[in-house]
């Protein structure tokens, strides 16, 4: 049995919208995670991974070489995730633009090693969640998380209005 995690990316000239390198957030950093730290972000359902990347999109030049991304996670893996839910999380943690808070909660995670996947609430969308894989985990090199291009991703016309 597996569980499902989603990701929107596109294929880059140093990585595959199917790489699980973290190479991207690593470049860029995001809300958990610094510059020159890898991590993958995932999302629990596709439409919350299509609204987490529409946010960084000028919605009048919404980009058309996207790739639905499926990750696929083993259970056992899936099982010695950590939660972090709203209550647990500190002030601040859903700001915008994101703060210390929120880079040092991750930062600190993927340093640890304690899990493959970190489980936080969207900050789009609280009461659904993300999920972080830390590409440095040992279970990538068991090859206990895998991903799949599903298809080209295109965003709705109607969002451009």
């Amino acid at each position: 049995m597996t569980v499902n995690l989603w990701r929107i990316a596109a294929d880059e000239s140093t990585f595959t919208a199917d790489s699980l390198s973290g190479k991207g957030a690593e470049i860029s950093g995001g809300r958990w995670n610094r510059p020159g730290t890898p991590v993958l972000y995932t999302a629990s359902n596709v439409s919350l991974a299509a609204m987490e990347t529409l946010v960084h999109f000028n919605a009048a030049l919404l980009p058309l070489n996207r790739i639905l991304v499926r990750i696929e996670v083993t259970k056992d893996v899936w099982k010695k995730r950590i939660v972090a839910d709203r209550a647990s999380l500190p002030v601040g943690w859903d700001v915008v633009p994101p703060g210390m808070v929120t880079l040092d909660f991750g930062d600190q995670w993927l340093r640890s090693g304690a899990s493959a996947l970190l489980q936080v609430p969207s900050a789009i969308v609280p009461e659904e969640y993300n999920v972080l894989i830390n590409p440095r985990h040992p279970a990538m090199a068991r090859g206990s998380i895998k991903a799949f291009k599903e298809r080209r991703w295109q965003y709705d016309s109607r969002l451009r209005s």
